[in-house]
C-alpha cells in the first residue's frame, strides 16, 4: 500500500482534530524522503515489456467510502447496493455512450461516504493543482492520447458535479445496457483501465493514489480498489471501484499481480531515493521542516486560526500545495553535493517558506484595492436585445462550424486509417477496365439476391481485385457463395448479436491478449500496444470465442481476423470470420481434437504423391511429414509467414472457391520450388527453407502461383483421400491389442470420442444429403408440372390439326365443285381459310393468263 503525499483539512478541522495533525505531518515527512518523487509523477516510457499483465474485467460501479482502508466485506456490500439500485430502477437508462459515459456519471457525484463519515467530493485522480501535467503522453501507447493532465478521459474530467441528482448519490452502479468491459492493465507504476469499445483509456491511476485492494468474500469473482480523488476546489474523498471477473482464479491472479507490482515499485523507489539524496536537497529541507513543526502541531493549528480568522479550507490547502511546489521547483534545479562539502544554512526551511496568503493568492491587498473597474454605461433594451440576437447567431454559427469541423476531421481520420490499413504491396495490379467491371457488379441494385455469371466472376478474380474495394468485394463473393449453395450451412447455436457479445466476459482472454502482440507485429495498424488495431482485433476474437464455445479461441484465428480487419470495419470483419468458419467450413480444423487437421495433412501428402512424386519421396526419405511445415498454412491461411499482398490474393480465391484453395496453394508452392528443395538433404535444412526462404517469393512467382490455383481442380481427389484416411484408421483400430487394460480403456475412450465426432459429421452430411434430396424432389415436381403443361399444349395442337384437316377437306370439295381436280394443287401453296374466297374469285383471272393456262378436267 502507498500513502498519499498530501491531505487537505480546513483550519477549523485542524483545530478540532489537532491530535491527528502529527499523522498528517508524518505523512508529509514520509513523502518528502523521496527526492525524485516529482520525476515519478510522469509515467515510464510505454514499451511492451513494461506492461506486466492485462485482464478483461467488467466494471460494476463506484462507491464513495469514508476511509482509505475498508472492511473485508466492503466489496460484498457494494455489490448488494448495486443490486438494490438496479432493482429499484434508479440507474440512468437514457444515456448510451458506452463505458466512458458510464464512468462519467460514476465520477460526477458527491457523496457523504459509505460509512456515514463526512468527506468531500471529487472527480479526478490528481492532487496537483498546478499547470504541470500529471501524466505524459507517449506515442507508443496510442490510447493515452485521449487523457487529460489528470489521467482521465476528457468526458470524465469534464463531468458536471453540480447536478443535484448526482450530488446526492452515494453509490453509482454502471449501466447494464452499456458495454462495461475493460482491459485492466497493470503497469510498472500505474493501473490503466482501457475500454475496447471506445478505444481509449477510461481512467488511469498511479500506485501512490491506491490505498487498498480487496476481493469479495461471498462474491469471490469480484474485486475492487480504493483511491483518493479531488476536484478543482481541492476537496478530496475516497472512492472504491468494483469490478467483476469470469471466475475466482482470475481474481486471485489479479490480486497477486497487484501485490507483486506494488512490492517491486516500492523496492525500486527506495533504491532510487537512496541514490539521489544529499544533505542539502530541498526535499530534505522540507523533511526537516516537517520534523520541526511536528512537535508543535497544536500551537501551529491555533496560530493559523488566529492569523487567518477569515480563511477556509481552500486557503489552508493552498498554503500546503504552495509549500510543496516551492520545494519541488527547487529540487528540479538542485545539484547534489558531496556530504563533506555540505554547508550549514541558517534556517533554510523557514527562510524559504515565509509566504503570505496574499502572495500565494497572486498579489498584495493594495493591488486588489487599486483594481477598481469603471462603471459600465447602461444600455437600452433594444441594444441589449440586439446584442443577445447577435450572440445567439454567433453561437449557432460556431456550433455549425464545429459540427462541420468534426465531420471533416472524422472523414480525414477514416481516410488515414484506411490508408494505414492497406499499407502493403499488391502483387496483382488491377487494371482500370477490371476495376470498372467490379464497380459495376458492386453497384448492382439488390445484388445480395442477384446471381451473377460464375465465369464472369472467376475471370474478374483471376485478373485482379482492386485493393481499395477488396473488403466490399469479399462481402460480394460471400453473397454469391451463399446463392450458389443449394443447402444452407448449419448456423451457429448462439444467435447473440455482435454488440451484445462484446458486453460479456470471455474465459479465453489470456490466450487472446498474448497473441495480440504476435499478430502482424510489423504492420503499422497493429504495432501500437493496445492501440485501435489491437483493441478491434481483441473485440473480434473475444466475440467469436463467445459465439462458438466449442472452438473458443485457437491460435491462428488472430491472423485470419487481422486480414479481414485490414480491409473492412470491425463488425463486418466479424461477420466475414463467421462466414468463413461456418459457411465455407474451415471451422472444423480448429476443433479441440484436431482430427480434421490430421485428415488435411494426409490429403496434402497424397496430393503431393500424385503431382510431385519425386518431392514426396524426398520428404519420405527425410521423414518429413506435412505437419512439420504445413500446419500454420492451414491454421492461418498463409497469413503468418507470407506477405500480405499474397495472402490477400489467397483470400480472394478462398471466398470464390472454398477451402480447397489451401491445398492448391500449398501444392503450387511446393511444386514451383521443387528443384531448390531437392538440393537440401537434411530435415533441418528442408524445414528451414520452407519456413523462411519459401515465403519470400517474388511478385512474378506469387502471380504464377495464383494463376495455377485458378486452373487446378482437386475436389474429387480430396473426397477420395478423406474416405481413404478413415478406412486406414479403422484398419489400425482392428489390429490385435498389445496394451494393458488401462491403456486399452484409454484407447477405447479416444476411439469413442472420435466415433462420436464422426457420427456428428456424418449426421451433418446426412442432413445435407436429405436437403439435396428434398431439393431434387422439388425439381421433379416442377418437371412434372411442366410435363402436364406440355401435354395440354400437345392436345391443343392436335385439335388445331383436326380443324386444319377439316378446312383442307372443305377446300378440296370447293375446288372439285369448280371443276379443279385436287391433285393439280400438289405443287401450289395452300392459302389460309380466310383467303379461300379471294382465291376462288381470282381463279378466272389466272386461267386467262397465258403463263398459267387452265387445267383440263380430269387431268
Amino acid at each position: 500500500q502507498f500513502l498519499f503525499y498530501m491531505f487537505s483539512f480546513s483550519p477549523y478541522e485542524l483545530f478540532l482534530l489537532s491530535l491527528q495533525v502529527p499523522e498528517i505531518i508524518g505523512t508529509l515527512r514520509q513523502a518528502s524522503k523521496s527526492s525524485a518523487r516529482n520525476n515519478d509523477i510522469t509515467p515510464f516510457p510505454m514499451s511492451p515489456a513494461n506492461f506486466a499483465k492485462k485482464f478483461e474485467v467488467l466494471f460494476c460501479g463506484r462507491v464513495s467510502v469514508a476511509h482509505k482502508k475498508a472492511p473485508p466485506a466492503l466489496i460484498d456490500e457494494c455489490i448488494e447496493k448495486f443490486s438494490q439500485l438496479h432493482s429499484l430502477g434508479k440507474t440512468d437508462k437514457g444515456n448510451s455512450g458506452g463505458l466512458v459515459d458510464g464512468l462519467k456519471r460514476a465520477l460526477s457525484f458527491q457523496s457523504n461516504g459509505l460509512g456515514g463519515g463526512a468527506v468531500g467530493n471529487g472527480a479526478d485522480g490528481s492532487f496537483n493543482t498546478g499547470t504541470r501535467p500529471l501524466f505524459k503522453k507517449e506515442p507508443s501507447f496510442s490510447s493515452l492520447h485521449g487523457l487529460d493532465e489528470n489521467g482521465l478521459s476528457p468526458e470524465i474530467s469534464n463531468a458536471n458535479t453540480t447536478d443535484p441528482h448526482t450530488l446526492s448519490t452515494k453509490v453509482q452502479p454502471s449501466n447494464l445496457q452499456e458495454n462495461r468491459t475493460m482491459l485492466f492493465t497493470v503497469g510498472r507504476s500505474q493501473i490503466y483501465l482501457v475500454s475496447p469499445d471506445t478505444k481509449k483509456v477510461a481512467i488511469e491511476k498511479s500506485f501512490r493514489e491506491i490505498s487498498f485492494c480487496s476481493q469479495g468474500i461471498r462474491h469471490v469473482d469480484h474485486f475492487g480498489f480504493i483511491c483518493r480523488e479531488t476536484v478543482e476546489g481541492g476537496n478530496g474523498h475516497f472512492v472504491c471501484y468494483v469490478f467483476q471477473c469470469t471466475d475466482e482464479s482470475l481474481v486471485d491472479e489479479i490480486m497477486l499481480t497487484l501485490k507483486q507490482a506494488f512490492s517491486v515499485a516500492a523496492l525500486q523507489q527506495n533504491a532510487k531515493t537512496q541514490s539521489q539524496q544529499c544533505d542539502v536537497c530541498p526535499m530534505q529541507q522540507l523533511h526537516r521542516l516537517c520534523e520541526r513543526i511536528e512537535g508543535n502541531a497544536y500551537s501551529i493549528g491555533v496560530t493559523t486560526i488566529r492569523a487567518c480568522p477569515k480563511s477556509d479550507q481552500e486557503e489552508n490547502e493552498l498554503v500546503m500545495v504552495s509549500l510543496r511546489n516551492l520545494y519541488e521547483e527547487k529540487q528540479k534545479h538542485h545539484q547534489h553535493t558531496v556530504p563533506g562539502e555540505a554547508k550549514q544554512l541558517v534556517d533554510p526551511c523557514l527562510e524559504g517558506s515565509r509566504l503570505s496568503v496574499g502572495q500565494m493568492c497572486g498579489g498584495s491587498g493594495d493591488s486588489i484595492m487599486n483594481a477598481v473597474p469603471e462603471e459600465a454605461a447602461k444600455k437600452s433594451k433594444e441594444e441589449l436585445r440586439e446584442l443577445w440576437r447577435k450572440a445567439i447567431l454567433q453561437q449557432i454559427l460556431l456550433l455549425r462550424m464545429e459540427k462541420e469541423n468534426q465531420k471533416l476531421q472524422a472523414s480525414e481520420n477514416n481516410l488515414l486509417n484506411k490508408r494505414l490499413k492497406l499499407d502493403y504491396e499488391e502483387i496483382t495490379p488491377c487494371l482500370k477496365d477490371v476495376t470498372l467491371v467490379w464497380e459495376k457488379m458492386l453497384g448492382t441494385p439488390g445484388r445480395a439476391k442477384v446471381k451473377f455469371d460464375t465465369e464472369t466472376i472467376h475471370a474478374a478474380v483471376a485478373q485482379g481485385v482492386p485493393r481499395q474495394h477488396r473488403g466490399e468485394i469479399w462481402k460480394f463473393l460471400s453473397e454469391q457463395y451463399l446463392l450458389r449453395q443449394t443447402v444452407p450451412a448449419r448456423p451457429p447455436s448462439n444467435p447473440t448479436p455482435y454488440k451484445e457479445l462484446l458486453k460479456q466476459l470471455t474465459s479465453q482472454q489470456h490466450a487472446i491478449l498474448i497473441d495480440l502482440g504476435r499478430t502482424f507485429p510489423s504492420h503499422p495498424y497493429f504495432q501500437a500496444q493496445l492501440g485501435a488495431g489491437q483493441l478491434s482485433l481483441y473485440n473480434i476474437l473475444k466475440a467469436y470465442s463467445l459465439l462458438d464455445p466449442e472452438v473458443g479461441y485457437c491460435q491462428g484465428l488472430s491472423f485470419i481476423a487481422g486480414v479481414l480487419l485490414l480491409h473492412m470495419g470491425e463488425e463486418d470483419a466479424f461477420n466475414m470470420l463467421k462466414f468463413l468458419m461456418y459457411d465455407v467450413g474451415i471451422r472444423k480444423q480448429y476443433r479441440p481434437d484436431m482430427i480434421i487437421l490430421q485428415i488435411q495433412m494426409y490429403q496434402l501428402s497424397r496430393l503431393l504423391h500424385d503431382y510431385h512424386r519425386d518431392l514426396h519421396g524426398h520428404f519420405e526419405q527425410q521423414e518429413i511429414g506435412p505437419s512439420l511445415y504445413a500446419t500454420p498454412w492451414f491454421l492461418t491461411l498463409f497469413a503468418s509467414h507470407f506477405p500480405l499482398g499474397f495472402v490477400a490474393r489467397v483470400f480472394d480465391m478462398l471466398f470464390l472457391q472454398g477451402p480447397e484453395v489451401i491445398f492448391k496453394v500449398a501444392l503450387s508452392l511446393l511444386g514451383s520450388h521443387k528443384p531448390l528443395i531437392l538440393q537440401h538433404d537434411s530435415l533441418e535444412s528442408i524445414v528451414d527453407f520452407i519456413k523462411t526462404t519459401l515465403p519470400n517469393l517474388g511478385l512474378v512467382q506469387m502471380e504464377k502461383t495464383i494463376n495455377q490455383v485458378c486452373e487446378m481442380d482437386v475436389s474429387k481427389q480430396l473426397q477420395a483421400y478423406e474416405v481413404e484416411y478413415h478406412v486406414l484408421q479403422d484398419e489400425l483400430q482392428d489390429t490385435p491389442p498389445t496394451l494393458n487394460q488401462q491403456q486399452r480403456a484409454a484407447q477405447l475412450e479416444r476411439t469413442n470420442q472420435s466415433l462420436r465426432q464422426q457420427n456428428l459429421d456424418l449426421l451433418e452430411e446426412l442432413q445435407v444429403c436429405h436437403a439435396r434430396v428434398c431439393n431434387l424432389e422439388g425439381q421433379v415436381e416442377v418437371l412434372a408440372q411442366s410435363e402436364s403443361r406440355l401435354k395440354e399444349q400437345v392436345s391443343a395442337l392436335e385439335e388445331e390439326k383436326q380443324q386444319l384437316e377439316t378446312t383442307v377437306t372443305q377446300l378440296q370439295n370447293l375446288l372439285t365443285s369448280l371443276g379443279i381436280h385436287p391433285t393439280s394443287l400438289d405443287g401450289l401453296t395452300l392459302l389460309p381459310p380466310s383467303d379461300t374466297q379471294k382465291a376462288s374469285e381470282g381463279l378466272d383471272v389466272r386461267t386467262a393468263d397465258p403463263e398459267h393456262p387452265a387445267l383440263p378436267q380430269g387431268s
